[in-house]
């Protein structure tokens, strides 16, 4: 089961951001997973953040996925949250930093600004 309609996720970068709430997975028609953009309601939010107040409408990166898919090499990689990167109009990531690993399962070519903000790649 993917990321759906309704399901709030973790945002792992420092916009000011701390649960949204998926409004739609772009481009789909079932359930999204790591790699996919949604549209997303912001929920709760720093409040003395400037990018981000609560109710705003954002598109977001899905990063980690608590039960990710099996790797063709038999393995899997499981998470304690599922999370997401905000995003701004142009696609660039919103915040300048990212707590915690993102997938390794993210398309290098088109996401490389939000693989050089995180920690690790796993």
């Amino acid at each position: 089961m993917g990321i759906q309609m309704m399901t709030r996720l973790r945002v792992c970068d420092n916009s000011g951001a701390k649960v949204v709430q998926v409004i739609q997975v772009l481009g789909k028609k079932r359930g999204g997973t790591v790699g996919d953009v949604c549209s997303v309601s912001v929920k709760s939010a720093d409040p003395s953040s400037r990018k981000v107040k609560k109710g705003e409408v954002f598109r977001a990166l899905i990063v980690r996925h608590k039960t990710e898919p099996v790797r063709p090499d038999g393995s899997y990689l499981r998470t304690s949250d599922t999370s997401c990167v905000l995003l701004q109009p142009n696609g660039q990531p919103l915040g300048t930093r990212i707590r915690g690993v993102v997938s390794a399962s993210l398309d290098r070519q088109k996401w490389l600004k939000v693989i050089s903000l995180c920690r690790a790649v796993i």
